[in-house]
């Protein structure tokens, strides 16, 4: 009895415990054995067994790195949290997502994600709420300003991901929290599902009249919808190709449905902005070493600030004391104290972190305590950041 990783002589078992906790997986079960064999590492599945051996609860931690202003750092991404019904609500997922934050620091995966079905019940683990996605339901005909064409669209073909990449990137460099994507998660994650469930992607690239790529559009189309996994731009100009891309289809759609980053203002842009749109909480974010993930995010060269802060982290030792942070042109020097001057839990530092709040909103919510100097130097260090990732896992 006892945690440990699983090894691959006991994944019928993982496929048995992730499709009774997530019966969806039973439409696909074919797909959902290739997708563990071919995408999961050997030791990302760390499980629960009972007296008998039987894995009774598991959940993986996936690694990735994401862009936090600029700098990638090493994420674990939580999934498939599972326990079979007579191993519930005896403690052993708990057992399992406190030594997951052990592997994690040791991995040198120093903040952490997942998608929750409970906010409740990760917030009791240090995991908060991190991200918000904005949902645009338009008519068509809303993109009737867009007539002109400008530049040019061409379909993607193979090869093209380095094109895709490079746009991608610039974009998720400016919003805290996007994957650092290889070939593998664009060929097999955003260009396709690797599940199957869906309608055929379809996948355009922007180009202006220098043949420069300036954007693109992951899209699918079903029931007179237009559904769009994923539009980049990087100017204006390619904004409105796209959407000129978008308006000649109004002969196959009737409207548009889009979730996306909550900067995305699309309704500055067309001509009625009376149209659905709904901000929904969405994945849920961790520090999971406080020290080593400042040290590992980028900072502007005229940063010059100096606070002490206490974090209050009882699933993390390491994190559970007071920091003293002196960031001067843009390098940080990290030590300890035993006077902090502000103090907050790790679920609201990490919130901080990312910049989906600001020092002096988590001051004013309470979550945050401090001198009016503390949160003013806390604030030039974590700006605020429209947190986005469109990679959920």
């Amino acid at each position: 009895m006892g945690i440990r990783l699983v090894g691959k002589e006991d994944y019928e078992q993982v496929f048995y415990l992730d499709a009774y906790c997530f019966p969806w997986l039973n439409d696909v079960r074919d797909r959902a054995k290739d997708f563990v064999l071919k995408h999961i590492p050997e030791d990302a599945i760390l499980g629960y067994y009972d007296d008998s051996g039987m894995l009774n609860a598991m959940l993986f931690i996936l690694p990735f790195s994401i862009y936090i202003y600029g700098s990638p750092v090493g994420m674990g991404g939580i999934a498939s949290v599972s326990s079979m019904p007579e191993g519930r609500h005896g403690g052993k997922v708990t057992q399992l997502l406190r030594r997951s934050i052990e592997i994690m620091r040791e991995r040198k995966e120093f903040v952490s994600m997942l998608g929750p079905f409970s906010y409740e019940f990760y917030r009791r683990y240090g995991w908060e709420l991190g991200f918000e996605r904005l949902n645009y339901t338009i008519p068509v005909e809303h993109f009737s300003n867009f007539t002109r064409k400008t530049g040019y669209v061409k379909p993607y073909r193979e090869g093209d991901v380095e094109i895709l990449d490079k746009i991608y990137s610039e974009y998720a460099r400016k919003h805290n929290g996007c994957t650092v994507r290889d070939k593998t998660l664009w060929t097999d994650f955003v260009l396709e599902d690797p599940y199957g469930r869906d309608y055929p992607k379809y996948t355009y690239i922007w180009f202006d009249d220098g043949n420069n790529a300036r954007g693109y559009i992951i899209y699918s189309i079903k029931n007179n919808r237009m559904t769009i996994q994923e539009m980049i731009y990087l100017d204006q100009a390619a904004k409105e190709g796209l959407f000129w891309f978008i308006f000649v289809h109004q002969s196959q759609i009737k409207e548009v449905y889009w979730s996306t980053a909550p900067d995305e203002r699309l309704y500055l842009d067309i001509p009625n902005p009376r149209v659905k749109m709904e901000i929904s909480p969405s994945m849920m974010f961790r520090v999971i070493d406080v020290k080593h993930a400042l040290l590992s995010r980028g900072y502007d060269g005229d940063v010059n600030a100096r606070f002490s802060i206490s974090i209050s982290d009882p699933n993390a030792e390491w994190n559970n004391k007071g920091f003293l942070i002196e960031i001067e042109d843009g390098h940080i020097d990290i030590g300890e104290t035993e006077s902090p001057e502000s103090s907050c839990s790790i679920q609201t530092f990490s919130q901080i972190f990312t910049g989906y709040i600001t020092p002096e909103e988590a001051c004013m919510h309470r979550k945050l305590t401090g001198d009016s100097k503390t949160i003013r130097e806390m604030g030039m260090v974590f700006k605020k950041s429209s947190t986005f990732n469109n990679n959920p896992f």
